[in-house]
């Protein structure tokens, strides 16, 4: 035992591999568009060119939802969390994820389907299973907690009426959105 009450310290490079806990913090969460962890979201040609069509879209499309990622482990198969703000009544188109996803509800209430689940609530969709919701009354706060660090999105086809619903309860809830939003910091 050569090395008992040794004081030489091993080099890193030559320690054992450990896992250790990693904290972080929310107050360090990157908008998940800005942090590489999501791929660009790819959307359906011909439902794309049917609302470039009907015209423009008012801006508070885009302000119905802020989604940060909160936690990003390391290397493809690490961890990651996003948190996701939905304001009230917004719709979510259907689409898929490359990536198995467990959702879980902190705050509010969303419909899938014929289903409304309410905070302490959740769901979990497996890796390019299409999905959507919708957000309550009240909006919704969702926690996505992925097994991997990266992962894509991309928007199904043949939804044109769920893109057009879309931008009528924009118009009809962005006001309040815009207030509600600068509240919750993004």
């Amino acid at each position: 035992m050569a090395n008992e009450g040794s004081d030489t310290e091993v080099a890193p490079e030559k320690r054992p591999s450990r896992r250790g806990i990693k904290l972080f913090h929310g107050r360090d969460a990157v908008p998940l568009a800005d942090s590489g962890a999501m791929a660009a979201p790819v959307f359906d040609p011909g439902d794309m060119k049917a609302l470039a069509d009907d015209g423009p879209r008012s801006p508070t499309v885009a302000l119905g939802i802020a989604d940060t990622l909160v936690f990003r482990g390391e290397g493809h198969d690490g961890s990651s969390l996003v948190r996701a703000w939905l304001a009230p009544h917004y719709v979510l188109p259907r689409h898929t994820h490359s990536g198995d996803c467990l959702y879980y509800i902190v705050e509010g209430s969303i419909t899938m389907g014929s289903q409304q689940l309410d905070a302490g609530d959740g769901f979990f969709v497996p890796s390019d299973a299409p999905y959507a919701y919708e957000a309550g009354p009240e909006g919704a706060v969702v926690l996505e907690f992925r097994a991997q660090t990266s992962f894509d999105i991309k928007f199904t086809g043949g939804q044109l009426e769920r893109w057009r619903r879309m931008a009528v309860v924009a118009e009809e809830h962005g006001d309040r959105w815009v207030e509600m939003r600068s509240a919750v910091g993004s």
